[in-house]
């Protein structure tokens, strides 16, 4: 398999499109064309590392110097899927991904080894509280700013 086989069956097997990818690494989209057609085998190191980088694999393995694609870093498999839907999302998805991820960090329900956070005042009783509100209710009791 040839170094721009591997690049195009990687981009596939993500689900990111030519003109996406071809973006991501700063090239155009014929440029990256003839990456994977393997009309151009001399490809920049610079440009290796970032395929490698977006594709989760070592520049080795791009290469063809090692038959094996282990991952660069240690993403679950979990992490991986998610890496490869924000990969897939415009500006406008990712805003709407960055602040959901803001709540759900400042819930300790979803934080490793995280302690439960007492707040000062009981909860509210005429509503049923969603994981959202108390994330809500425990980022103001963290916030100095609140107490100045």
């Amino acid at each position: 398999m040839t170094i721009g086989d591997r690049i195009k069956d990687l981009r596939v097997r993500s689900g990111i499109s030519q003109v996406n990818f071809a973006d991501k690494i700063d090239v155009s989209k014929q440029t990256l064309y003839k990456y994977e057609n393997n009309i151009i085998t001399n490809i920049p190191s610079d440009k290796i590392e970032k395929i490698a980088s977006l594709l989760h694999v070592s520049p080795a393995y791009l290469m063809g110097w090692q038959n094996s694609e282990n991952p660069v870093d240690t993403h679950s498999s979990v992490e991986s899927e998610i890496m490869k839907n924000v990969h897939m999302m415009n500006i406008k998805g990712k805003k709407k991904l960055y602040d959901y991820s803001q709540v759900l960090v400042g819930n300790p329900d979803y934080v490793e080894n995280s302690t439960p956070i007492l707040n000062a005042a009981h909860a509210r009783t005429d509503i049923k509280q969603t994981a959202e509100g108390q994330a809500h209710d425990d980022a103001i009791m963290k916030d100095s700013k609140e107490w100045e």
